[in-house]
């Protein structure tokens, strides 16, 4: 070890529960994006319809109209994001076989 260079750090055993915690923040962080993509998408359909409306001097057709319109692009893109998530998923490693012993039977 020579001056100046980091100590060395100690190696911590894999903790169970840390593969579980790492997914489920995955989860979460798939779920944040579709729920995000959703507002947006809910959003722009009402400010265009809102202006569209005051464009063309209506009340209402136009935001009402785009707003239906944009809820089954926002339930396609939740799938389509789902989808791409599920499918960036790689599965665990298996280092080793496991081998199954055989039951034995009670007589």
């Amino acid at each position: 070890m020579s001056i100046g260079s980091p100590p060395p750090q100690p190696t911590r055993p894999e903790e169970p529960g840390r593969s579980a915690r790492a997914a489920n923040l995955g989860y979460a962080a798939v779920a944040g994006q579709a729920g995000c993509f959703t507002l947006g998408i809910i959003l722009v359909s009402l400010f265009a319809g809102i202006a569209l409306d005051a464009h063309f001097g209506l009340r209402g057709p136009f935001t009402i109209g785009l707003l239906l319109f944009s809820i089954p692009i926002s339930l396609f893109m939740m799938v389509r994001i789902a989808l791409g998530a599920v499918g960036r998923i790689s599965p665990p490693r298996r280092d080793t076989e496991q081998v199954i012993p055989p039951k034995e039977e009670n007589r």
